[in-house]
């Protein structure tokens, strides 16, 4: 059965994001930890590489929550100058500086009673760092060009691709601001190590694009389940939405989908990016030979079987397994080629 959402108790809400559908052990245990993770109300730290679900489980936390009925306010930390960033987090009184027209609400205003979620917190300025810092110990904060303090009831949730800990110590990030962020940590495992999860994802992304155009999903052949083996991912779950919107609504992927669907650029990757593990370090090593031969044999696949011990039939086998089966002008015509003998050494 494939989960799109952690167990949850009675109060908590269902989670179905096609992205955070998994059946992988690795997903699975961390799908399972969110309900805990959400009834906690303490601040979490999400670490994960670039497209693997960092703001979707965010929401996820904020939706089983009990703070769900307040707002889920998200903030790129590494888009805002310094000189708006108390502007930003606080709001701005009409009248406080040139261009204050109106009274600005900032983002802990729109967070309060809800969670406020800091995307990139790993980019995030020094000025910015103090300031976060200090309304966290506080709870409290005053509005740009206004003396009332205000109090916020925030629940702060916080989001990086990079290692913050190999910051701290130089001129990088705050320790007293990572510890404060750091109460609960989340992992979030890049897709290239989830194993099927890929094809659970896939399915779910090609049946939301055919929805779209109101086309019956498209099943994934063999040739492009193998080449979604050997891509590494750098992109990970977004990486994979595309490529299945794109298959679907660009490409016409129908009845089946495979890969001359998908983006050019996205298959020359798969080829030459390094296979991870053993299984893909075996299925890289085969699908090398077969190109090799395939070229020292100038694409007549009888020779090209016969130098690598297959039969014809076994080399076309294996050939659609990798995606190298394309429509090369003449590829068949070698089909009734009989089998040359090599001479044996020293033959004249």
């Amino acid at each position: 059965m494939e989960r799109g959402h952690p167990a949850r108790g009675d109060d908590a809400h269902e989670i179905e994001t096609p992205e955070l559908l998994g059946e992988s052990a690795a997903w699975r245990e961390m799908m399972e930890t969110l309900p805990r993770i959400a009834a906690s109300d303490l601040p979490v730290l999400i670490l994960g590489e670039t497209g693997s679900g960092k703001e979707l489980v965010a929401r996820a936390i904020h939706d089983l929550s009990a703070r769900r009925r307040g707002g889920f306010v998200a903030h790129n930390c590494g888009a805002t100058p310094d000189s708006l960033i108390e502007s930003e987090l606080f709001g701005h009184a009409k009248g406080s500086f040139t261009g204050a027209v109106a009274d600005r609400v900032g983002l802990f205003d729109a967070a309060d009673r809800g969670t406020l979620f800091l995307d990139e917190i790993g980019d995030a300025s020094a000025l910015l760092q103090m300031k976060l810092l200090r309304v966290l110990q506080e709870g409290e904060a005053r509005r740009v060009g206004d003396v009332r303090l205000r109090r916020f009831d925030v629940r702060v949730l916080s989001a990086t691709h990079r290692r913050v800990e190999d910051q701290i110590g130089r001129d990088g990030f705050r320790a007293d601001l990572y510890y404060r962020l750091n109460t609960v940590r989340l992992e979030l495992p890049p897709l290239r190590e989830r194993g099927s999860d890929v094809l659970v994802l896939a399915r779910a992304f090609l049946a939301r694009a055919a929805a779209a155009i109101g086309v019956e999903p498209p099943v994934i052949d063999d040739a492009l389940a193998a080449a979604f083996a050997r891509h590494p991912w750098p992109g990970n779950v977004r990486e994979l939405a595309n490529g299945c919107a794109y298959a679907v609504r660009v490409a016409g992927a129908r009845e089946r989908v495979g890969p001359e669907h998908w983006p050019r650029a996205w298959l020359a990757g798969s080829r030459t990016a390094a296979p991870r593990g053993l299984h893909a370090e075996t299925r890289a090593l085969e699908e090398r030979r077969l190109s090799e031969a395939l070229d020292r044999a100038r694409g007549n696949k009888t020779r090209a079987a016969r130098a690598l011990g297959l039969s014809r039939q076994g080399l076309l086998k294996k050939l659609r397994r990798y995606g190298l089966d394309g429509s090369d002008a003449g590829a068949d015509e070698d089909a009734d080629t009989p089998l040359e003998l090599d001479a044996p050494s020293g033959a004249p």
